[in-house]
């Protein structure tokens, strides 16, 4: 795993214009980011996790929490539906991690990002989004939970992370997420090793096909198997690596992040 590491050895720095609070909130590991800060009021406790990094300290990646307005166009420009969902005006907080791209940090696998604040109570409708280079934001979501509000997703890339207000209805995000786990698997086929690739795009497969069909029980199943399978994988078997230069595809990673947070989405539809 650590071959494809090495060349990406760097440090991490903390960067933030104006900052409401000190840069030593901030807290390194060896594969670990956190804070407990309060931004302009707003209270936000989130950490980052990897199972495994390289150059994780304070030298060159740029740490941004702030708020935003609820209707800034760079936000809203970016959501998935801009009728059902928003900002919440109650916690306009958003966390950016953008390590810079010359200086290679790299990590393995999926980064487990966490989301806990007290200024807001737990709403079933809250989730989790990220929004990579600019892109739309995707629900990340694989846990939301009371005590005040919690939410816990994960990303094979580092980006703009948010809590947005998300009141689309649950089937269409379930098919929508299924079809982007399979087209997503589909798309970089020819990067995993030829065996492993066919059982985990077929089991992809049937999983969007019992999504679309409401068979939401054999999707789970098929789904569990996929992710257990995509969790063992090797590098030989499934590209699993992202570097600051972001010019490698992070297959693992991405393909967690994405079959999680359909699992979490699954597992609501079948409780209601």
């Amino acid at each position: 795993m650590l071959k494809y590491l090495a060349p990406a050895l760097v440090a991490l720095t903390l960067a933030v214009a104006a900052p409401a609070w000190a840069a030593d909130e901030i807290r390194f590991s060896d594969n670990r980011i956190s804070a407990d800060l309060t931004v302009e009021g707003y209270h936000l406790q989130f950490a980052v996790s990897f199972a495994q990094a390289i150059g994780l300290n304070k030298s060159n990646v740029d740490v941004t929490v702030q708020t935003i307005s609820a209707n800034d166009y760079s936000v809203l420009s970016r959501l998935p539906n801009r009728y059902q969902t928003s900002v919440l005006e109650s916690f306009p907080v958003m966390l950016s991690i953008k390590p810079k791209q010359d200086r290679g940090f790299a990590f393995s696998g999926e980064a487990e990002i966490e989301f806990y604040t007290t200024s807001i109570d737990f709403d079933e409708n809250i989730r989790l989004f990220r929004s990579h280079d600019g892109g739309t934001f995707e629900d990340i979501t694989h846990l939301i939970a009371p005590g005040s509000m919690r939410a816990r997703g994960s990303s094979g890339t580092f980006s703009d992370f948010i809590l947005l207000v998300d009141n689309r209805d649950s089937r269409q995000v379930s098919r929508e997420k299924a079809v982007e786990l399979a087209s997503f698997l589909n798309a970089h086929i020819h990067e995993f090793e030829s065996s492993f690739a066919g059982n985990v795009v077929a089991l992809a497969r049937n999983v969007e096909k019992h999504v679309v069909n409401g068979r939401h029980q054999a999707a789970l199943s098929n789904l569990n198997t996929m992710l257990r399978s995509v969790e063992n994988a090797n590098a030989d078997q499934v590209p699993n690596i992202w570097r600051s230069s972001d010019d490698i595809a992070n297959i693992q990673g991405e393909a967690l992040s994405k079959g999680r947070s359909l699992r979490f989405t699954l597992n609501e539809l079948m409780r209601k």
